[in-house]
């Protein structure tokens, strides 16, 4: 077995032995995870677009986006649009990053924790705020997204940013903040390479 693979491997192996508890942990504590993504998303869509955002609720365990937007309902009322959003979805990278730094043993793990932990929360409300504009510019219509202001340009924005949200953010910016915090393994990884080429 070559240097390399053998701290690569071990370093995996221990990060999905350390994500089984983190997990746990995690949606344990899944109501306190949600809170600050879910406020800051609320607050920045209703700092951005006042004149038809009212605010953000809870509902359950989905967050709920109120708006002014008016919609028609299937008996033909008309009613207001209200995007509802699971948003723990969005947040998993509250528990892949700690399973990191356990797996790389980085030191100082008392402050990189919550520090990391406090720098996932924009990158988390990026991907809730999206989930709610895009179900105001796209999946509601065009009249909606008329009402909104969103143009052409703002409904293929939308989409790209939900897409940033949901499929990119999650899991990469756990990984480039563990990255930044503990730089330790990969430049093992790279020394013991970089020897073992020369052999």
């Amino acid at each position: 077995m070559s240097p390399q693979f053998s701290v690569i491997g071990s370093f995996f192996l221990r990060t999905l032995l350390f994500l089984v508890p983190t997990l746990a942990l995690w949606y344990g504590a899944r109501d306190w995870v949600v809170t600050p993504p879910a406020w800051l998303a609320g607050e920045a869509l209703r700092h951005l677009y006042p004149s038809w955002v009212l605010g953000m609720e809870r509902d359950g365990v989905s967050h709920v986006l109120v708006t002014n937007l008016r919609i028609l309902a299937q008996n033909g009322r008309i009613g207001e649009l209200a995007p509802e959003i699971r948003a723990l979805s969005y947040c998993y990278g509250s528990a892949l990053l700690p399973a990191l730094l356990l797996a790389s043993r980085a030191k100082g793990l008392w402050w990189k924790l919550p520090a990391g932990l406090a720098l996932l929360i924009p990158f988390q409300a990026w991907g809730i705020s999206f989930a709610w504009l895009l179900q105001v510019a796209v999946q509601s219509g065009p009249q909606v997204a008329h009402q909104a202001g969103f143009s052409s340009l703002g409904i293929n924005l939308v989409a790209v940013g939900y897409q940033f949200g949901y499929l990119l953010f999650p899991a990469l910016a756990p990984v480039l903040i563990w990255f930044a915090f503990d730089r330790r393994l990969v430049a093992t990884v790279l020394v013991e390479g970089s020897l073992s080429a020369r052999h």
